[in-house]
């Protein structure tokens, strides 16, 4: 990988990073839950989390699962349409079990 390509990847990455530290600080906004209520619900320092919404620290997934089930939405939700698709060869329709290559059957419970 040369210099050029790597300063590159990490110009990607924090763009990344920022998008998604801004649809959390929406969340957040929404639901009138203040950053510091979000690094103790993550046991991280202020200074840590700072460096995530700052875009200077990658969120993991597992942070990322853990703030969009504490906020009761999906990781979808979490992330945004525009995130979720933009990877996404066959983009999905908020509520559509539509896949790539056809359609999701999932199991109905039996009572």
């Amino acid at each position: 990988m040369t210099i050029t390509e790597h300063s590159t990847n990490i110009e990607t990455g924090t763009a990344f990073n920022l998008r998604v530290s801004n649809e959390i600080r929406s969340w957040l906004g929404r639901r009138q839950i203040t950053q510091k209520r979000l690094a103790q619900m993550l046991d991280l320092s202020a200074t840590s989390l700072s460096f995530r919404m700052k875009g200077k620290t990658p969120w993991s997934i597992g942070e990322l699962a853990e703030v969009s089930s504490w906020l009761g939405i999906s990781l979808a939700q979490l992330l945004g349409e525009e995130l979720v698709n933009e990877k996404n060869p066959h983009p999905m329709d908020e509520g559509s079990s539509e896949v790539a290559g056809g359609s999701l059957d999932l199991p109905t419970s039996r009572l």
